[in-house]
């Protein structure tokens, strides 16, 4: 087992699919198959069926927590929720709590946060996901748009994606993409060219989440006065 609970975001995209009920399995048992105690996570996860289920904006933080480089505060989620992203998340879907596609949103924001302002982010989600109050309309689902990112940042994990030439890398990253074409044959041409764009930018937000946090701890190690 991890020392620390880091779930990957495939992983984690596992586990919102079935809090969202679209598995037999309850997500206790999601996580051993991926070899976590499930003890070792909080009580609402633990104890979920395999139902659909809404998270209070407290549970979404708790999930952002258990995933790789997607640590979140209460108030982040709050000012995200109620201004910076409320055109995109709208109002909670649960009577009080929020849908897990609402939650997939937010944690894609999170990932986007690390090379973006809100203004972009606003923007490059609505090509993707549309009116609000009808997930229907959407280019693809902001789970299964997190789970595709997450499953190519996972296939990404054997090849060198650091390379001294920024071409070099957005090439290995739109390799991984165009790879990955396979999840996406339900989209037309135009709607798939849009997406694998998206995914670019995405992916690298995140490859640019880890290098801040590799420099953050580099500074810590070697600097401690500061």
């Amino acid at each position: 087992m991890r020392m620390k609970i880091q779930l990957k975001r495939s992983e984690m995209a596992k586990l919102l699919f079935t809090l969202q009920g679209e598995s037999d399995a309850a997500p206790a048992s999601i996580l051993k198959e991926i070899g976590i105690d499930p003890s070792d996570f909080p009580d609402f996860i633990r104890s979920s069926k395999p139902l659909p289920r809404g998270l209070s904006s407290n549970e979404i933080v708790s999930l952002a927590k258990l995933c790789e480089l997607t640590s979140l505060k209460s108030t982040s989620i709050q000012n995200w929720i109620k201004r910076d992203m409320k055109e995109l998340i709208g109002s909670p879907e649960h009577g009080k709590k929020y849908s897990i596609e609402q939650a997939a949103i937010l944690l894609i924001v999170r990932d986007l946060k690390s090379a973006f302002d809100f203004d972009t982010i606003r923007h490059l989600l609505k090509l993707l996901f549309n009116t609000l109050s009808d997930r229907s309309d959407d280019l693809i689902s902001p789970l299964r748009y997190y789970s595709a990112y997450g499953t190519i940042l996972e296939r990404m994990e054997s090849i060198t994606v650091f390379s001294l030439s920024e071409h070099e890398l957005e090439k290995d990253v739109q390799d991984q993409i165009q790879a990955a074409h396979d999840l996406f044959q339900d989209l037309p041409e135009d709607g798939w060219n849009q997406v694998k764009d998206i995914l670019t930018i995405t992916v690298l937000s995140v490859i640019t989440s880890y290098l801040q946090k590799r420099t953050r701890l580099f500074l810590q190690e070697h600097f401690k006065e500061m």
